[in-house]
């Protein structure tokens, strides 16, 4: 199994609401079900292609993932690389020590299918979609 197609498909969902409208649901339901037959030992590494490829829009975003050497979401990378003022970017400290991070990363802490960016210590750290009484936690490195 492709770690970065994984992530792919988890960073994506955030944006689904806004990429696909009405039918974000839907396709959030199947990416869902691919994941979790992933965690079981399922390779559905062509799958989640296809599905991440199935709708023009989703499949923009995902190919400008990948294409990223940091795999960001294309939005995040555009903030951390513009440094937006308007998008209040401001470099998070890197809890390693060492020079500020661009962005930093959160995942679902139950079984990480949900995967959520911020770019600005001002924005508050959300629920997961799939366990809405779990605060998406920072993801290893």
């Amino acid at each position: 199994m492709d770690p970065d197609i994984q992530d792919v498909a988890r960073s994506i969902r955030p944006y689904l609401p806004r990429l696909l409208g009405d039918q974000s649901a839907d396709y959030d339901q199947r990416l869902v079900a691919l994941l979790v037959r992933s965690a079981q030992g399922a390779d559905t590494d062509d799958a989640l292609l296809d599905l991440l490829a199935s709708n023009p829009v989703t499949h923009t975003w995902a190919a400008d993932m990948l294409e990223d050497e940091r795999h960001l979401p294309p939005d995040v990378r555009q903030v951390v690389e513009r440094g937006v003022p308007d998008a209040g970017f401001s470099p998070l400290a890197n809890p390693y020590g060492g020079d500020p991070v661009d962005a930093e990363k959160f995942v679902c802490p139950r079984d990480g299918n949900y995967v959520w960016w911020r770019v600005s210590v001002g924005i508050q750290v959300p629920t997961c979609r799939d366990h809405p009484n779990d605060v998406l936690v920072p993801a290893t490195p």
